[in-house]
């Protein structure tokens, strides 16, 4: 079993039929961006998922690097999740909490893909005015 799927069936083993269905870590980050979405906008929102997404996210940045870009998480996290974080509106108004303002500041190519320049200066704007809510992830660990 690849890397990959293990660390996802561990950190999101709700989501088993999902992960095992998957062609590849892109193709999981695709789904994974519609249940993330889903899980924000239930009421209340769905933490125990937001979490755990965020946890696998945290693994896929560090893993090793794959020269496919179809199969490396690195690639995938990004291309498949962080850059559309800023459009679904309640994870981006939850932002503050789960990355720093530096994060996304030093990133406004990841951040800022699919939004336009003025969305990206409010988005930092928000970030910066909301600093205070941010706690690091203690580790990678599930």
């Amino acid at each position: 079993m690849s890397r990959w799927r293990h660390e996802a069936l561990k950190r999101l083993p709700q989501l088993q039929k999902v992960i095992a269905q998957a062609d590849s870590v892109m193709a999981l980050w695709i789904e994974l961006v519609c249940i993330f979405e889903k899980a924000y906008r239930c009421d209340p929102p769905d933490e125990k998922t937001i979490a755990a997404i965020y946890s696998y996210a945290d693994w896929c940045i560090q893993a090793p690097r794959r020269p496919d870009a179809g199969h490396d998480p690195l690639t995938a996290v990004i291309v498949c999740f962080y850059e559309d974080i800023p459009t679904i509106r309640p994870a981006r108004d939850d932002m503050p909490r789960w990355f720093s303002y530096t994060e996304v500041a030093d990133n406004p190519s990841v951040f800022g893909y699919m939004i336009d320049q003025h969305e990206l200066e409010s988005l930092l704007g928000y970030m910066q005015k909301n600093r205070h809510r941010y706690q690091p992830r203690a580790s990678i660990a599930p």
